[in-house]
């Protein structure tokens, strides 16, 4: 899969620790993941989140259970030949949950973008399954750093209400898809006024602005007194 310059659409090639163009672009890679982004930015609160709790969505390991398998094949409606040896994008990965399905289940080449530091979890949870087929970047998806037209499938699952934009979210992942390829994006319902009314709407200016590691003890102390 050829990498290129999100903003100048050079090609990239890899030069020591870096990305690099032939006009002087550079981006770092870092724990084996370019990262195509500011550390610092609007989802960093998902990154330490997914750090934290890097295990939480994904399935049981002696398949106990098995949701996040259940979810990806019932919301996408493909099956494990539809995506054989086929290139995969995945949109707002987190730690990982779907990329290990995919991983697991499937013999589909995977690339595999969040645009936190979720990243560094997802490289924890499933970078020994595979890493021939497993490709990690940290990047904005309005900024992919692949040529139009590139994937056989791409999915977005979980994400999109997060994003800044939402029209010009599923723009940049339709124009990633090859001709005749197949895109699958889900979202939250927005079901009237009320919505808003959600808890997790109206704590939201408050806790936007907490530090993360206060706002932790706080829901681990409210789940600890509602056992």
């Amino acid at each position: 899969m050829k990498l290129i310059n999100p903003e100048t659409k050079e090609s990239l090639f890899q030069k020591g620790d870096n990305l690099v163009d032939n006009k002087g672009g550079i981006f770092p890679i870092i724990n084996k993941i370019p990262r195509f982004v500011e550390a610092d930015n609007y989802c960093s609160n998902f990154g330490f989140q997914w750090n934290k709790f890097s295990k939480t969505q994904l399935d049981d390991k002696d398949r106990s259970f098995a949701f996040s398998k259940e979810r990806f094949f019932s919301e996408t409606n493909w099956t494990k030949e539809d995506l054989c040896e086929k290139d995969i994008l995945e949109v707002g990965s987190g730690a990982g949950r779907f990329s290990e399905v995919i991983l697991t289940h499937t013999k589909a080449n995977l690339y595999s973008v969040d645009f936190s530091d979720a990243v560094s979890s997802n490289l924890m949870n499933n970078g020994h399954i595979d890493p021939n087929r497993f490709h990690l970047f940290q990047a904005s998806i309005y900024d992919l750093p692949f040529l139009d037209n590139s994937f056989d499938k791409v999915f977005c699952l979980g994400v999109l209400q997060h994003t800044p934009n939402f029209e010009e979210s599923v723009k940049s992942l339709i124009n990633k898809a090859k001709i005749g390829g197949e895109i699958v994006v889900d979202f939250y319902p927005i079901n009237g006024w009320w919505t808003k009314l959600n808890a997790k709407y109206v704590l939201r200016p408050l806790t936007k602005k907490m530090a993360h590691d206060n706002l932790s003890k706080i829901m681990c102390s409210f789940v600890e007194q509602t056992k």
